[in-house]
Formats: structure tokens, sequence, C-alpha cells
């Protein structure tokens, strides 16, 4: 029995999903993308573009020109269908969720980032059926939601910069994600929809690991990655490695691996991408929550009761963007505070990847990714910046983020908590193993390993006690100790630090010389420390053991901090002395004690002058010989020890001064640092503010542009129609002034050019029309035209038309007159009524032989006798065919006739005939003459006999 489930009843693939994200000059490439789209598509399209709030939108009419799919303006509620282009309407923000699309008012303050609000809601449910797409346009917006929608799986395609108008927004989305391709818009369109279909080549299905021809490819495709960016990705897991370079072939439409890896070989710019491609930063504030709990409360609430305000370390290993390390401080912070105890808090986050931690190192994060953590956490550690959050200075100097690969380089030491979540998952089995050795020696003996929930220590859980399984939280019970381990932990950052080419191996002699030089350093040179500028431990000579000692908390080479509390004023004051007056100078003998032995010193400082304004001092101690006591009494006068402490006393005096002058300084710029911040941030977000006005003002321009070009063309149609009817034609505004007039109308009115804007009663015309002015007013107020016939120059007739209109709903109507000229027409009625009045029956033929115009005397004649055979003889018809078909015995000779007359060899033709009705007898004469026109044609002329005509005689 097949217990496989019925296709019909599995949830179908939601659409596909192309979003246009276009800003400035986005027009230009909107209209050259969807001309290039083929049809069907296969995918819903949706463009979200930087729009005036009360602007109303031209783009569904602009786009509808380029593009044979249906373009719409998006509503509220209004579900996605295939092959169908939707707009995002003005003054709103628009999301999707299930398939439809949600609109909500625009912000009335702060700064709009429309692309970025839409691509972020596209990262749920089904982000790998999404496409984004972002063209031109200025400011960063799309940088955020097409760097999430990456993430999530989606692809992310941009305009390359050299076809954009303005490409701010194409460079900021290359420069915060990883974008799948960067073409010009007609490509993109291309590109998107081969996405959609599948048409790219692909790997194909199989044991993948047995092909001949993917082995050698992808061993190309590692080396040719890990030159480039020293990740070695042959220890990743295959299957995570093949999904990800498949997703490559598809976009760079390379017919199989081998192909690939040939371009990759030619592209740095490919090579980049399939590294960021296969480095998935995949986090999130507070992932699994009930973890974060129970590590608050297992591991950080006794951490911090137990060292009560002692420096707390914690390493964050893979931090991706850094939401992870923050959540990891927010944790600490917050359970100090509930605990009521003080803090010292280091947390170090890493990646590989230098990218991703630009954002980690921001703090910026969109409003869908920082939602989660609740309204309360918030407003506690962030400020909102348009649609990011960003993190508080106060949370932000807790974490220290560094580029950091957890194979290759050593790891960190004296680790309270490591937490590496999701991190392990995409490693081989050794990989895994060699990682975790790592973390180990990174732990202090004690100390908590906090994994993901799909990971486990594999063969080093002997070495850890468990807290809490479910959770996956580790407690440290046997550190890393062997020797082969030490090693192992710092094995590839020593190869990478060895030199590619060694030199010779010194000789035996160099070897005594440079033994003989260390043992006289020990023996006769005194403890000697070159200290920079900034105070700050350069190089150290002789035996500084007993005077140095590295102090807790943060790691630091500020003398001050590693000398003794009595010896580091007394050198950092000599310091200041050399580097004052480039002298050397002696303190005067210092007495203290080190592990409870009494020394006597005296500091040497000299300037060590190395050519540049940052030279260094040296400073050398040297050890005096303690005062001879007897029965208890130094044999020293008493008055000498009393002047050498109070000495002592205000030199001391004078550096607690000048440290607490330096610390209010310091204090006082940190003060103005601050608010230099603020108000650069406020400026910036004034400026974001400004340049996205700035993009809706050039969007409105682009489609007003495009709407005059369409104007320019329809004006331009309109002069060629009105020259190509010749029509005297004249436009006048409701105070009957003239806005345009035809060639023609200035020949009746003797206008000019430059007469345009005066009232058209200010001129004489050569038309018999005396009441122009009345009936253009009367046309200004009614739909229905006006006719009149008009008398003009030189025995010719016009015909005046008149019509009112409005150009815009509520604007002021005008009205135009055009004049016919219809003086040919006129003398045509003429000569119709002049051959109706005669009695003879007449008929005009033009060359062919057709009747072109009778008389009413033909017509009547015809209807009377000729019965149903009458419109044989009408106009229309080919006289010549019916004299060919008739059978009259006069017919023949009379078709003749009229040809011979027609071909100019007779000058004309005549012809007696009969023609009997019922009751009587009737002869008729017909006479035919050339007609005198250009064309030629016959006058055909029947008229009645009286009596009996004696050529009709029998």
């Amino acid at each position: 029995m097949d217990d496989s489930p019925d296709p019909s009843s599995l949830p179908p693939h939601p659409p596909w999903v192309v979003a246009i994200g276009a800003s400035a000059g986005g027009l230009e490439a909107l209209q050259q993308f969807f001309a290039a789209l083929r049809h069907p598509a296969g995918a819903a399209f949706v463009v979200i573009q930087h729009l005036a709030p009360d602007h109303k939108s031209l783009m569904a009419e602009l786009l509808a020109r380029h593009t044979a799919l249906p373009v719409c303006t998006a509503q509220d509620g209004m579900a996605l269908a295939p092959n169908q282009v939707y707009l995002m309407p003005p003054g709103v923000s628009m999301s999707l969720a299930a398939d439809t699309l949600h609109l909500e008012p625009r912000p009335a303050q702060g700064l709009a980032l429309p692309i970025d609000h839409f691509l972020l809601s596209l990262t749920q449910p089904a982000p790998e059926r999404v496409v984004a797409v972002v063209l031109s346009g200025s400011g960063s917006d799309g940088s955020v939601g097409a760097d999430a929608l990456r993430r999530a799986g989606g692809y992310v395609l941009v305009q390359a910069p050299d076809s954009a108008k303005f490409d701010s927004m194409p460079r900021s989305v290359m420069a915060s994600t990883a974008v799948d391709a960067a073409l010009p818009p007609a490509a993109l369109a291309e590109l998107a929809q081969e996405i959609v279909r599948g048409e790219s080549a692909r790997m194909g299905q199989g044991d993948l690991l047995a092909s001949r021809q993917l082995r050698p490819a992808l061993q190309r495709i590692f080396d040719l990655l890990l030159e480039h960016g020293r990740i070695d990705f042959s220890v990743y897991k295959l299957p995570t490695v093949l999904r990800r370079l498949e997703r490559r072939l598809l976009v760079t439409r390379a017919a199989n691996a081998s192909d690939y890896a040939d371009q990759l070989e030619k592209s740095s710019e490919e090579r980049e991408r399939l590294r960021r491609e296969l480095l998935i930063p995949v986090t999130s504030f507070f992932r699994d929550a009930s973890a974060f709990d129970a590590l608050s409360r297992q591991v950080l609430e006794p951490l911090l009761l137990e060292r009560r305000g002692q420096p707390i370390r914690l390493w964050c290993a893979g931090c991706a963007s850094g939401e992870e390390a923050y959540s990891l401080a927010m944790a600490c912070v917050e359970t100090a505070e509930r605990l009521g105890v003080s803090a010292s808090i280091k947390v170090f986050g890493t990646d590989v990847d230098p990218q991703v931690l630009d954002i980690a190192t921001q703090g910026r994060y969109p409003a869908i990714t920082a939602e989660v953590l609740g309204q309360e956490r918030l407003e506690r550690f962030f400020v909102r910046q348009g649609e990011l959050w960003m993190v508080r200075p106060e949370l932000r100097q807790l974490v220290l983020f560094a580029r950091h690969n957890l194979l290759d380089d050593a790891p960190f030491t004296r680790m309270d908590l490591v937490a590496c979540r999701n991190t392990l998952i995409y490693f081989q089995t050794a990989a895994q193993e060699r990682l975790l050795r790592r973390l180990q020696y990174a732990l202090l003996p004690g100390g908590t390993l906090f994994l993901g929930a799909s990971e486990s220590l594999g063969p080093i859980q002997a070495e850890f006690s468990t807290l809490d399984g479910l959770h996956k939280i580790y407690r440290l019970e046997r550190p890393v100790a062997t020797a082969s381990a030490l090693r192992d932990a710092f094995a590839s950052s020593a190869r990478v630090a060895r030199p590619q080419h060694a030199g010779p191996t010194p000789s035996h002699a160099r070897s005594l010389i440079d033994q003989g030089l260390h043992q006289l350093m020990s023996a006769w040179l005194p403890a000697s420390l070159l200290i920079s500028a900034q105070r700050e431990l350069i190089h150290a000579w002789g035996p500084t053991r007993r005077y140095l000692r590295m102090p807790e908390g943060e790691g630091s080479l500020d003398v001050m901090r590693m000398l003794p509390e009595r010896l580091g004023p007394v050198v950092l004051h000599l310091q200041h002395l050399v580097q004052a007056d480039r002298q050397a100078h002696r303190s005067a003998p210092v007495q203290l004690d080190i592990d409870g032995v009494a020394h006597r010193l005296v500091v040497h400082a000299q300037p060590l002058d190395a050519g540049h304004a940052l030279d260094g001092v040296l400073v050398s101690i040297e050890e005096l010989a303690l005062p001879e006591v007897a029965d208890g009494v130094e044999t020293r006068p008493v008055d000498t020890v009393s002047a050498l402490e109070q000495e002592l006393s205000a030199t001391r005096q004078s550096l607690q001064a000048t440290i607490e002058a330096l610390e209010s300084s310091n204090e006082e710029l940190q003060s103005t640092n601050e608010e230099l911040m603020s108000s650069n941030e406020e400026l910036q977000s004034t400026n974001e503010e400004l340049q996205s006005v700035n993009e809706e003002l050039y969007t409105v321009n682009a489609e007003f542009n495009a709407k005059l070009d369409a104007l320019n063309a329809l004006n331009a149609d309109l002069e060629g129609m009105a020259q190509a009817t010749g029509l005297a034609t004249i436009f006048v505004d409701q105070a009957l002034c003239l806005v345009r007039f035809t060639p023609e109308a200035a020949m009746l009115f003797r206008l000019r050019q430059s007469d345009l804007g005066r009232s058209i009663e200010d001129f004489n015309s050569l038309l018999d029309y005396p009441g122009l002015s009345a009936d253009l007013r009367q046309a200004l107020h009614q739909d229905t035209p006006i006719e009149r016939m008009v008398d003009g120059p030189h025995d010719t007739r016009f015909m005046a038309s008149m019509v009112g209109y409005s150009h815009l709903p509520g604007r002021p109507r005008r009205a135009v007159v055009t004049f016919i000229d219809i003086t040919r027409v006129r003398d045509a009625s003429l000569l119709q009524d002049l051959i109706d009045s005669l009695p003879e029956h007449i008929a005009v033929l033009d060359p062919q032989g057709t009747i072109r115009r009778v008389n009413r005397a033909w017509s009547d004649f015809a209807r009377a006798n000729g019965g149903e055979h009458s419109p044989m003889v009408a106009v229309g018809a080919n006289y010549l065919a019916v004299l060919a078909r008739s059978g009259h015995p006069l017919a023949r000779a009379t078709l003749t006739g009229l040809q011979e007359v027609m071909a100019g060899r007779q000058p004309e033709y005549r012809q007696v005939y009969d023609c009997h009705g019922p009751s009587e007898l009737r002869w008729f004469a017909m006479h035919a003459r050339p007609f005198p026109t250009r064309g030629g044609g016959l006058v055909v002329t029947h008229f009645r006999l009286p009596g009996q005509p004696a050529e009709a005689a029998p």
C-alpha cells in the first residue's frame, strides 16, 4: 500500500515574488526592465518607489506602455497573482504576509525606508522564492532589507552602478550584502526570469562525490577560496557547500562545476560572492530564549555573585552580525541588576567575515530584527533611528569585535564563558573535534561552554560536566594540559606566522656571540624599559620581571599599570620631563617593597630620538644598596631622610594633581565628543530625511518629464494633423484671447505668431462674419457645436464650426473654431441646380465611361421607362458597359462613336434612335461631346424629337 501523501492535499508553492525597489532615476530603469520581460513572466512583480504622500503617481500609465503585463496600483488586502505588476501607492508603507499585500499609513515623522520595510517582510515564510531587484536611487534604502533577505535565502540583484543615473542605492546594497548579480536593467529582467523558471543548468542529482568532473572542480574552487580569503572550505560539510554552490551556478548560468571554477579563477568579485555565500551568518537576539534563561540562572548568577566587581570575560565565537554577543552582554547586565551587584563585563565577539563584523561594530539593526527583544529591552539598550535600532554606547562599550578564524587563529584564553552556537554544524567531524579542543583551551578551569541545540561535545565529553543537557550548557572539569593539545591549539597560527622563505641556519660562531651577549645583558645591564609617548611598553631588557606585573582585567601595556604603585608615578614623572626638554633626568632614591623584600632604587630616563614626533623614552632602574642599620638606627642623618621624604611627598602630590587634571580634561573631552556624536547623528538623520524628500521630488519630476514627452509627441501629432488637413483653425480662451492658430487661419485673420495672447476681437478678418465673438462666447458655455455658413473673399464660402471644451476639470473653458472652405461644394450645387432646370436628359461620364452626374430629367426618365433596370443608367453605373450589353441595333455603333470621341479622334457624336412607349411612338436624338476638364470625359445629352424624323422613317 502506498503511504505517500496525495499531491492535491499538499500545500501549494507560494508564488514567486520579484520585488523591485527604485528611487531617483528609477523610471528609465523600470521601463527598460519591464520592456525586456518575456510573457508569461511566471512571477508577481511588486514595484516600491519613494513617493511624496500627496503625489498622484503616473507610474501605472507610464509602465503600461513598456510591458504586456497588467499594471495596477496595490490596495490593502490584495492577493498577489503571477504575471501582474503591483505599484505601491504614495503615502503608505507596504508589506507582504500570506501572499497578501498590506498597506499602513506612512509615519508622519522620521525617515521613511519603504524598500527596506517591504523586503524585510519577504524574509518569511518562503524567502527562497523571492528575487529582490534594487535599481537606480540615492541613499541607502534597500541595503538592510536586501541583506536580511539574502541571509534568509532569497536572491538579491542590483543595477550595475555604471548604468544607473544614481548609484548610491545599488552600491549601498553591494556594500551591505553579497549580491547575486550586478547588471543593466534589461539583463536583470532576463536573469530574474531564469531564476523564477529554473532555466539555468544545475549540477544534477546523485552521488556528487563519485562524479569524476566534480571532484577536481571542487578542489580547484576550495584552493581559489583559500588563496582569496584564507578560509579552508574543504573542512565544511559537503552537502551544505554543494547547495550554496548550486545557487551560484544558477545565477552565473554556468553549465557545470568545472565551468564555474573557470569563471571563479578569472573573477575576484565572484570569488568574494562565493565566499560570502558559503559563510552563513544566521543569528538573532536571544536565539532560543529558554536557553538564555537557563544560562542566566545556572551560570551568570553564580559567576556574578562570586566575582562581585572583578572582571568577567566572555567569548562569543562565530558571532556573525553581533546579535548574540550583544545578547550575552544584555543578559549579564540584567542579571547583575537583578542581583544588585556590580560587574566588570567584557564580551569578545569574533567572526571570520569582516563584512558582518562591520554591522556588529556599528550596532544598527532593522526594526523587524530587534522587535524580538520586547519594548522594555529596546528602550533600555537601544535608540530608535528611523527604521533602525542602534545599540546604546553603554552596551556597545561592553563588547569588543574582532576578525578571528576558529580553525586557524590562536584561541582566546582565560575565558569564563565561551558561546559557540550553531557553528559546529557546518564543519566536518575532524574539524569539529579540532575546534572543540580550541574552545576547551580558551576556558578557565570551571568555565562554561555554551553550544547550539543541534551540537554536542563529541570526543571531549569526558572533559566536561553537564549543567543543562537540554540547552547544551557544560562546565569544564579538566583543562587542556597535554603538550600535544597545546601544539594543536597553535599549530595553524604558527604555520601562518612562519615566513615562506626561511633564511640560512645561523653558524655556530654566531650562536656563541648571541649567547654571550645575552649573558652580559642579564649580568650587567640594569632593568631597562623602552616606553612610547603614550606610555606603552615597547621593549624590555635586563631583569625586569621583578618590577613588571600584568594587571587583571583587560590586557594592557600601560607602564603605569604594570609597575609597582610607588614606582609607576616616578617613571611617569621622568617621562614627562624628558619629553618636555629632551634631556636626561634622574630621580631621587625610591624605597619600596617587592614581594616582601625591601629595595632602594634610582630611575634614570633619557630621550631616544627616532627621527619623528613619536620618540620613545629609555628608562633604566638602578638598584642601590640599602642604608646600614646599627641597633635599629640608620647611620644616615635624620634630616637627609626627612628631606627626601618631603621631596617624594611633593612629587607625589604634583603627580596626583597632574593625573586628576588629565582625568578631568579627558572627561570633558569625552563629554564634548559624545555631544558632537549626538549632533552628528541628528545631522545625519536630517540629511537622510532631506535626501528622501529629494528622491521623492526626483521621482515626481521623472514622471512629469515622461508625461511631458508624451504631451510633446501628442502636440507634434496635432500640429502635423492641422498641417495635413489644411483647415483654418483658431483656439481661444475664456477671454477670447488667442491660444493657438493654424497657418490657414493666419491668412484669414492676418495673424502673426506674436499675436498669441491678444483678443480675437482686435483683428479684422476677410470673412463676412460679424457674429463671430458672440458665437464664441456662446460656445464657451455649452457642449453642443455651433455651425454657421459665412462668405469669404473672392466669392468664397466657408462653414464655421465651433465647440467649447475644458482641458482640466474645474479650470476655465476654451473654444476652438474651424473654417472649412466649401466654395467647391457650393459651385457644384449651383451646377447641379443649373442642369436640373434643363428639359434635356444630361449625364456626365468620366474617362472610363462611369456616370458621375445626371440631371433631374435623366433620373425621372430612367425611373419612368427603365423600371427595374433604371440603376443601369444611374450615377455610378458604367454607360459604355450598358451599351456593350444592350441588344438594340444601334447600341454597337453608339458605343464605337462614344469611344472615338473619348479618344479624341472625333469632335462629337450624334445619333437618332427610337424609344417607343406603350401608347405612343417616340424618337430621340443623342449628342455626345468631350467634357472640358483636366481628367477628360463626356457630356451625353438626349432630347425628344417632335413628330417622325425623316432619317427614322422605314
